[in-house]
């Protein structure tokens, strides 16, 4: 039986004359890449690539089987991409995630795949994770707070984020650093249950007499702006031109809340499509 999945490596291989880059190209590992190349020669008994200096370049009856092969492959991933226009990804975030920090790299894959329905899931992150180990989710946008990642998943960083309080430039709190002994009896406003910067702040503020207040993004920064309320916050979430129109600052903490690497989770349940959406994400990412 013909293994296309060999000869479509194969193809990648030889048109970008480069592992790594046929390795991107894919979203396949390079030692998976070389393993397939190995058994297709073992197949046919033949070498189809010699190195070179920065990349490999076919041989001479790599270049017959490529010319032979070529079209059919390039059929066959024609094929797939009009089967897969009733593809779904199920993607794990929530509104402020998947919009702000990952709107830009959907709507570019969108755009470029526009039979494939992405389906935004908002819930609570560890169920998220637990759905995404139940293979019931495909991939997750989130912080991560822990160096342990769940069993059966892993995780690409792509960055940092900030995690923050906020007051109106006219608090006496300004030029205080917040502590769990200045916040008692405090009525700080937070984001949404389902949010991990409402879980983090509860984990650090829980032996603490502070009253903690469930609200919206826009919200908070209203309540800032028109009173001397604290809320938090993750930075990146808010636009630019939100901090000067409604008099936001930041304040200094020593409770533990800040920068958080942020990135995406990912079960060992790959496919074409999902597999073209983490590229597209991390050359959105510049990774």
């Amino acid at each position: 039986m013909i293994d296309f999945e060999l000869y479509r490596i194969f193809v990648a291989v030889a048109e970008e004359e480069n592992i790594t880059k046929a390795s991107n190209k894919l979203n396949i590992s390079q030692p998976a890449i070389t393993k397939q190349i190995k058994n297709l020669e073992n197949q046919l008994d033949i070498k189809l690539f010699e190195r070179k200096s920065k990349g490999v370049a076919l041989t001479e009856e790599g270049k017959r089987i490529y010319e032979k092969v070529k079209n059919p492959i390039e059929e066959l991933n024609r094929i797939d991409e009009q089967v897969g226009k009733e593809k779904f990804i199920n993607i794990g975030t929530h509104n402020h995630m998947g919009g702000l920090i990952f709107g830009q790299a959907l709507n570019q894959y969108t755009l470029k795949y526009p039979n494939v329905n992405l389906n935004l899931i908002c819930e609570e992150m560890d169920e998220l994770l637990k759905k995404l180990q139940n293979n019931e989710i495909d991939i997750v946008f989130a912080k991560k707070y822990s160096t342990e990642v769940p069993n059966g998943l892993k995780f690409i960083e792509l960055g940092h984020m900030h995690e923050v309080f906020i007051v109106n430039k006219k608090s006496k709190l300004i030029n205080q650093t917040l502590t769990l002994d200045n916040l008692k009896g405090q009525s700080i406003y937070i984001p949404r249950e389902y949010e991990q910067t409402t879980k983090r702040i509860k984990e650090l503020t829980k032996n603490a007499d502070i009253n903690l207040k469930l609200s919206n993004y826009r919200y908070i920064v209203r309540l800032v702006n028109e009173g001397m309320v604290i809320g938090v916050v993750t930075s990146e979430y808010l636009y630019d031109w939100e901090w000067e129109k409604f008099n936001l600052i930041q304040v200094k903490n020593n409770i533990g809340l800040g920068e958080v690497k942020f990135g995406i989770y990912l079960n060992s349940k790959g496919f074409k499509e999902l597999n073209k959406l983490v590229v597209n994400i991390k050359e959105n990412f510049n990774l």
